[in-house]
């Protein structure tokens, strides 16, 4: 029996993540892709922003990552920076209508294969 590698999985690989679903993909390739990250709770929020700030995203103010209050969940953007999502953003990731992708951090970081929400 082959033993498994568990190799360690990196914010920065998140934003080639594509949607799951090829109709939403193709559907709403002419729109603006989001990321967003879901934290279950306190403990992989503050990993996720831990790892975030080791591989060089800020907030959109420029502040370090470990320097913001813990939210269950994140956008991510391809300019290395994260944002809190709001109210509007929170109806966004529960709707998933559009180019939304969608990922359970907690999954992510345990290898699990199917991370996306």
């Amino acid at each position: 029996m082959k033993k498994s590698v568990r190799t360690k999985r990196t914010v920065t690989e998140l934003l080639a993540v594509k949607n799951k679903s090829l109709i939403s993909r193709i559907r709403y390739r002419n729109l603006p892709r989001h990321t967003f990250i879901y934290c279950r709770s306190r403990n992989i929020s503050a990993r996720f922003l831990a790892d975030a700030e080791a591989e060089g995203f800020t907030f959109g103010d420029g502040k370090k990552p470990a320097e913001k209050e813990h939210d269950d969940i994140y956008s991510l953007h391809d300019d290395l920076t994260i944002s809190f999502t709001g109210w509007a953003g929170h109806v966004m990731f529960r709707n998933a209508a559009g180019n939304i992708i969608r990922i359970d951090y907690g999954k992510y970081i345990a290898g699990e294969p199917h991370y996306q929400i």
